[in-house]
């Protein structure tokens, strides 16, 4: 094997062209059984160079067809919030109100019912 890192795929790349997807999903994109690529992504079998590649260009095959049917591609951006942005309600009052004791309620010279 003269170039082992060109005749097997990586992990890693794998999971970055899935995408978040199901493997029930990618395993029909690529006509393997669902076993197939679980054994992938644990490790337990190698992953065939062509399955990574594969999944690259299904995905730009998809954002140029958007690109020509006029659509244009979704925000894939992460904002990352810093404290100049952010605006955080002010605290309430650290000095509460004054405790006053519970007043008695009015005797009524009324009897219970009971």
């Amino acid at each position: 094997m003269k170039y082992p890192n060109t005749r097997y795929g990586h992990v890693g790349e794998l999971e970055f062209w899935m995408q978040g997807e199901s493997v029930r999903r990618v395993a029909k994109r690529l006509k393997r059984s669902e076993k197939t690529v679980q054994y992938w992504l644990t490790g337990k079998n190698k992953i065939p160079w062509w399955v990574p590649e594969i999944l690259r260009l299904q995905h730009y095959e998809y954002q140029d067809r958007l690109r020509q049917m006029g659509f244009k591609p979704p925000k894939t951006k992460l904002a990352i919030a810093t404290a100049d942005r952010l605006t955080f309600p002010t605290p309430a009052s650290t000095v509460s109100a004054p405790i006053t004791p519970l007043q008695k309620p009015l005797e009524s010279n009324q009897t219970s019912a009971r």
